[in-house]
């Protein structure tokens, strides 16, 4: 019997288990495919990204403590408990987490009043997000982080210092005009802030290109009134 935890509740809570471990859907990369009349074969554009996967898992109810109508709501209110891509882990990957959006289950059974059995349907990002990248890596000077993974990696970055710096991170370069303690930037959204306050104005990216932590080493280096680094990598792999 397998555990899933969604929007950090575990199904332990509402007395569910999985019963069988889920099927692994491959991801299905995203390609732009036109035909143009007259000319042999398809022209194939590649996005570069990937397109959503299911995950589903078969799960039975049961607790002779709670009547069936009662877990058969709690387990409702967990499922809708959040709006969006919400994390999403399981006892099966133990070392991934993926970030899923609750899909309609088909109908609970109602078994002597005490035990049910569903399947609980989820939307997933491609993307299976490894917990070891959410550790960060702090630097007090230059040095070099290794990305484990098979996929390129975008990165939260806090910049800790006082004044102007230069960040380098491999081929990309971010010149700061200006920190007052720390600014954070989050790649994926191609985003710069501390807290609340928007800091885009204070940065300048290099060819208007976020660093990107690509496969094996990335050298890292700093200047100015950076003092120190601080780097959560967000490994992937599909």
């Amino acid at each position: 019997m397998g555990i899933v935890t969604f929007n950090h509740i575990s199904s332990d809570v509402h007395h569910i288990q999985v019963e069988t471990p889920p099927d692994y859907e491959t991801a299905e990369r995203d390609y732009n495919v036109q035909h143009i009349l007259g000319r042999n074969g398809d022209i194939v554009q590649d996005t570069g990204s990937y397109k959503n996967v299911p995950r589903s898992y078969k799960v039975a109810i049961g607790s002779y403590e709670e009547e069936y109508s009662v877990m058969a709501n709690r387990i409702s209110k967990w499922l809708h408990s959040g709006s969006g891509y919400l994390r999403l882990e399981d006892s099966y990957e133990p070392d991934y987490y993926r970030l899923a959006m609750y899909m309609e289950s088909g109908s609970l059974s109602n078994l002597y009043g005490h035990a049910g059995r569903t399947t609980i349907n989820f939307n997933c990002k491609p993307q299976r997000f490894l917990k070891s990248g959410e550790v960060e890596t702090t630097f007090y000077t230059l040095g070099k982080i290794l990305n484990p993974s098979d996929q390129v990696a975008l990165p939260i970055i806090t910049v800790v210092g006082d004044g102007p710096g230069v960040l380098t991170i491999g081929s990309y370069t971010i010149t700061m005009s200006q920190i007052t303690n720390k600014v954070t930037i989050n790649c994926e959204i191609e985003d710069a802030y501390d807290g609340t306050l928007n800091q885009n104005s204070y940065i300048i990216v290099a060819n208007k290109l976020f660093p990107k932590l690509q496969l094996g080493e990335t050298d890292i280096s700093f200047s100015g009134g950076i003092t120190s680094v601080r780097i959560m990598p967000r490994w992937w792999t599909l």
